[in-house]
């Protein structure tokens, strides 16, 4: 694949000089045709082309006015510049919902980047480039867990080849590292990974920029530990979370104040829950809480009040439970954030599984799964579907937990996730296996269950087990929903 890539960013060179006597007259006429085209542009739009050569994938407005302005470009005079490449067909317009954005074939984008490097431009654009995705996270993570949390993990998905490239950058600059790292702290805080479902590309940003000779601040490395850490543990890597752990809190040890810092709280927090199950969990998670507002990080806050509001539903008694889901859902529709509020509908389903009326968890799990796919969350179904089984298991609906089982273990597999290292969850989980095979039988169990996990489009074929499961029953109003009447919509 390297040698392929090689090969692409070389094709221009290749058919430069002599070697272009050698080579396939198509490839001559595909030059020609290119500098022909480049030839017809003006001054501006040849040297917006060759800076636009930084950009992969698509890109937006405001990233070509940050990144390729000045030096011979107004910002002013960017939109203009860009209507000239549009009109002759140097950049396709995309549209992606509401925003119009741009994009380069990759001939046309190799041309570009060579007449860059003749320029000898190509450094200080791919910094610029650095800089303004650098920003864009910031600012994302910033504004997370509010109305516009949705937009903008849907623009974070459509600028993410944008966001690797940069990635890409920092990792061959040694004293740009730490951008690198912060850049891929800010896509975990937004929860972007798990709303992409590609956590394991983010545990892979961390182990490679994390490299122990890299010129990092170390509060900036061990906010970097602390999420990878975490990272790991929602994945279930038991194995390798219990070293990322001790190498967190060990660093923690020797940067001052780093047990007390908020990610390292939140990351024992985290850990008493997942692994070890404890009750004890709540309180750490409280003072994570309190440490990240304290801190300005709303986001985080909340991220911490949302796994305290499990560890409570999973591990503490019904008044504990009831009271920690009120306070999350209140605080999510305080807030305006849809996302948000699905997690903690979620909570709520689960603290009515735990401790109220089990019919009335399955119709809220139904619930907040439509709402997840609305919202083109991936790894939220996840968890609802396999909330869904212990629904049912519970509720004795045997044949369709089976089946709601195998669809789990289908999108787990799909996600990299394993339920070994998530205790409280494998806990329920291995209830509703036990209960659905005492009462199917070994066979009907397995035939059940390998139904659930057929191949094909996962969320197209939950999709079609949730159709065929029918409405559920109407459910009584729980002592739990009771408790939570005072934060219902208007």
């Amino acid at each position: 694949m390297e040698e392929l890539l090689e090969r692409i960013d070389d094709r221009f060179r290749l058919l430069a000089g002599e070697e272009a006597r050698d080579t396939p007259r198509y490839q001559r006429t595909l030059r020609g045709i290119v500098g022909w085209s480049h030839h017809l542009c003006t001054a501006r739009e040849r040297l917006l082309w060759a800076r636009l050569s930084v950009f992969s994938g698509d890109f937006d407005l405001a990233a070509a006015e940050e990144v390729c302005s000045g030096n011979g470009i107004d910002r002013a005079d960017i939109v203009r510049a860009l209507s000239g490449l549009v009109h002759k067909s140097i950049l396709a317009v995309v549209h992606r919902g509401k925003r119009t954005r741009y994009r380069m074939l990759e001939t046309i984008r190799q041309y570009g980047l060579e007449r860059l490097r003749g320029l000898g431009d190509e450094e200080r654009l791919r910094e610029r480039h650095r800089e303004h995705y650098g920003r864009l996270t910031a600012l994302a993570a910033a504004d997370w867990c509010g109305p516009d949390e949705v937009e903008w993990l849907s623009r974070l998905r459509q600028d993410l080849p944008n966001i690797r490239a940069a990635l890409d950058f920092t990792a061959t600059r040694r004293d740009g590292v730490a951008a690198g790292l912060e850049i891929t702290a800010n896509l975990t805080r937004t929860r972007f990974w798990h709303f992409s479902s590609t956590l394991g590309e983010g545990r892979q940003w961390f182990d490679h920029l994390l490299s122990p000779g890299a010129r990092i601040p170390e509060p900036v490395r061990l906010g970097a530990a602390a999420l990878r850490a975490w990272t790991c543990l929602v994945q279930g890597d038991r194995e390798s979370a219990g070293a990322l752990l001790a190498e967190c809190y060990d660093l923690a040890r020797r940067v001052p104040g780093g047990r007390d810092a908020p990610a390292v709280l939140f990351l024992r927090g985290a850990e008493t829950f997942l692994v070890r199950a404890s009750p004890a969990a709540a309180g750490q998670l409280d003072r994570a809480r309190g440490a990240f507002a304290a801190a300005g990080m709303t986001g985080d806050a909340h991220m911490a009040a949302m796994l305290r509001a499990m560890a409570c539903a999973f591990l503490g008694d019904r008044t504990e439970a009831t009271d920690a889901a009120a306070g999350l859902l209140a605080e999510a529709r305080s807030a305006g954030s849809p996302w948000a509020c699905s997690w903690a509908l979620w909570v709520l389903g689960l603290t009515e599984l735990r401790h109220g009326d089990t019919r009335e968890a399955a119709v809220l799990f139904r619930d907040v799964l439509r709402r997840q796919w609305e919202l083109g969350d991936c790894w939220g179904p996840v968890w609802s579907v396999e909330a869904l089984a212990w629904a049912a298991a519970a509720g004795e609906k045997h044949a369709w937990a089976a089946r709601l089982l195998g669809a789990a273990h289908q999108l787990r597999r799909a996600t990299g996730v394993e339920l070994a290292g998530l205790r409280p969850f494998l806990d329920l989980h291995d209830h509703a296996v036990r209960s659905a095979r005492q009462e199917l039988g070994a066979a009907a169990f397995a035939a059940a269950f390998a139904d659930g996990a057929a191949d094909g489009t996962v969320s197209a074929h939950v999709r079609s087990l949730l159709l065929d499961a029918g409405p559920e029953p109407p459910a009584r109003a729980s002592p739990c929903l009771r408790a939570v009447e005072r934060v219902e919509e208007p």
